[in-house]
């Protein structure tokens, strides 16, 4: 597979997703308002499916970031669609209007995923810089430094917040080892979802929090089947698509006012 493949497989898996959370339990309910049971099992389905999404993306901008000629423009890219992303992200998934979700900006809050990817290469270029030039003791540096930056995810509320940070610097330090990095998101999914919400086990049934993680787990066989190539030019893509779903989902909720 190329990292175009694996680039089309995550933006699939997280128009399910999103779709499942923008558009789920309202519409289904419209069409079938006796079958409230099944209309939280098509969206937990759907919740399972978007859950490969993210390590996918976040093992491609590892991988971006060590084949980049730019580090700088790579950060520029991120940054720009965070901001452009955070309206329709908020309007979309937190149910924001647009009054909130501008003063938001004017903030500095940014809750979309790209602003984790940002921190992310953020951490990853800060850590190249200070290796390169400090050896050992820029290691220790950048190390910390990823601390505060997966804080800073964390303290935003970011999508996947400090965990996302953490995931994609693990997996660059791991780059050219697959079988290793896919491990490290195995590890990252159980911590996130069942670890995470340990609590819930002992007071319900939490069984689909094992299903999202076995979901995002599944992200490693397009992974271990990627050749490192990168197939068809898919530059600016991902980037546009990210808000332009957000913004279509959003439009098709309003207009059929659910």
């Amino acid at each position: 597979m190329t990292s175009f493949t694996l680039k089309v497989i995550a933006i699939v898996s997280m128009t399910i997703d999103h779709a499942g959370k923008v558009l789920g339990h309202a519409i289904l309910l419209e069409l079938l308002p006796d079958t409230l049971t099944g209309t939280f099992t098509t969206v937990k389905i759907c919740t399972v499916l978007g859950r490969m999404a993210f390590p996918l993306f976040a093992f491609m901008l590892a991988e971006g970031c060590s084949r980049t000629r730019s580090m700088p423009r790579y950060l520029g890219r991120l940054a720009l669609f965070t901001v452009i992303s955070e309206p329709v992200f908020s309007a979309a998934l937190i149910g924001f209007d647009l009054n909130d979700t501008w003063q938001s900006i004017r903030c500095l809050v940014f809750r979309n995923v790209f602003f984790t990817l940002f921190l992310a290469a953020l951490s990853i270029f800060l850590s190249q810089k200070l290796t390169c030039k400090y050896g050992a003791k820029g290691q220790i540096v950048s190390i910390a430094l990823t601390c505060c930056l997966a804080f800073a995810a964390s303290y935003f509320g970011t999508d996947y917040g400090a965990m996302g940070v953490l995931l994609i610097h693990a997996l660059y330090l791991l780059r050219g080892n697959r079988v290793r990095q896919c491990a490290a998101i195995v590890i990252w999914a159980f911590a996130l979802y069942v670890a995470g919400n340990w609590t819930a086990f002992l007071y319900m049934d939490a069984t689909i929090y094992v299903f999202y993680a076995l979901g995002a787990s599944l992200a490693c066989i397009p992974i271990l089947l990627y050749n490192g190539k990168r197939g068809r030019p898919m530059k600016w893509t991902f980037y546009v698509y990210y808000p332009a779903h957000l913004l279509a989902l959003v439009l098709i909720r309003e207009a059929l006012g659910v």
